[in-house]
C-alpha cells in the first residue's frame, strides 16, 4: 500500500540529524517496516525505516521531542 501525506510530516533522520518531509508511506505488509519517502532539506531523497527517523518539534501543537518544554528546550 502507498499512502501520500497531506500535509507532509518534519522529521529528522536519527544518524546524521539531516531534516527533511515524509511525503509517501509504503507498507509493504505486516512482516516488514514501514517505508517513509522523505525529501531531505539537501535535495536527496531517501525511503527510510520507520526506526530511522524521528518526528521534528511543533511548537504550535505543543509537541516537544527529547522532553522539552515551552522554556527553550530546558526541562
Amino acid at each position: 500500500m502507498i499512502l501520500q501525506l497531506n500535509p507532509m510530516i518534519p522529521i529528522t533522520r536519527k544518524s546524521d540529524g539531516m531534516k527533511g518531509y515524509a511525503f509517501l508511506v509504503i507498507d509493504y505488509s505486516q512482516e516488514h517496516y514501514i517505508l517513509f519517502v522523505c525529501g531531505m532539506d539537501n535535495g536527496d531523497i531517501w525511503a527510510l525505516t520507520n526506526k530511522d527517523i524521528s518526528m521534528q518539534n511543533n511548537p504550535s501543537l505543543e509537541r516537544f521531542i527529547n522532553n522539552k518544554t515551552k522554556d527553550n528546550g530546558k526541562e
